[in-house]
């Protein structure tokens, strides 16, 4: 081996995780045989201090092997095509706790005690729809939620709302829910009646928004305008369950006071018929 293809193979052995002795004296042992400590730092150019504490690094790693004699062993590299091969699954690893990380990053997942608040301030309506929809895609258990006149006034994203719910309903997760349910809507509360609990608000216009998943995370909307028509633009989003579960027990209170879904729906049946 040229020295110019020696240093592109230690370059590419670097740029794979080994350092700069290491694969100077894996890439030695390979081309040399079994040598000793003496006979590597030679060869290899590594100060022999070091060979012996990267030796150990090398064994221990699984790319190189020592005798079993007591007294001036040698020593010998793993074939290239078995460590190349256990480095490949640890980088395929690497890759997946990399996206693993990557998610809960972005969904907010990984908290430092003391130091991430466990609620943010959310203005727009369109930031408010698009993390409720988020957060009910992401329930694994169970779901509450009262659904405010705006979101359903967005017919697109109600369509999407209501599918994640089905999807939801689907995979048997328990859904307690409310809206204004009208001719619009009425397949669907039809629907999700038949797998969760669902209510007609009746009490007027919807005072908030709430949207839970899994006693964890939750949403709540308030209503920043109110002409024409109301909009629900200012929210908390709280991601901690102490705080997440009394946003539970009032949502359950709240929807008990309506209608449930089945009166509803009769009412509706019958204004067609």
């Amino acid at each position: 081996m040229s020295l110019i293809e020696k240093e592109k193979v230690l370059d590419l052995m670097r740029k794979i995780g080994f350092t700069d002795y290491e694969a100077r004296v894996y890439i030695t042992l390979v081309t040399e045989g079994s040598l000793n400590p003496t006979q590597l730092s030679n060869l290899s150019g590594v100060p022999r201090p070091n060979v012996y504490a990267v030796l150990k690094k090398l064994i221990r790693k699984g790319f190189a092997e020592r005798e079993a004699v007591k007294r001036a062993p040698l020593y010998s590299a793993v074939p290239p095509e078995i460590v190349l091969s256990s480095i490949k699954e640890e980088l395929k690893n690497r890759e997946q706790y990399t996206e693993t990380l990557e998610k809960w990053f972005q969904e907010n997942l990984i908290v430092a005690p003391g130091r991430t608040p466990t609620a943010w301030l959310i203005d727009g309506e369109k930031r408010i729809n698009e993390i409720a929809e988020d957060l009910l895609q992401r329930s694994k258990s169970r779901i509450h939620a009262i659904i405010t006149t705006t979101l359903l006034q967005t017919s697109q994203k109600t369509k999407n709302i209501f599918k994640i719910l089905e999807e939801k309903a689907k995979q048997n997760i328990e859904i307690i829910a409310g809206w204004k349910i009208d001719k619009n809507t009425l397949e669907i509360a039809r629907t999700l009646s038949q797998h969760g609990t669902i209510y007609h608000w009746s009490l007027g216009e919807i005072p908030i928004g709430i949207y839970i998943a899994d006693g964890k995370d939750c949403l709540v909307s308030f209503i920043g305008k109110w002409e024409p028509l109301l909009v629900y633009d200012l929210g908390i989003w709280i991601r901690n369950p102490t705080y997440v579960k009394p946003f539970e027990y009032l949502t359950e209170r709240l929807l008990s006071l309506n209608t449930p879904a089945e009166k509803r729906i009769e009412e509706l049946e019958q204004q067609e018929t």
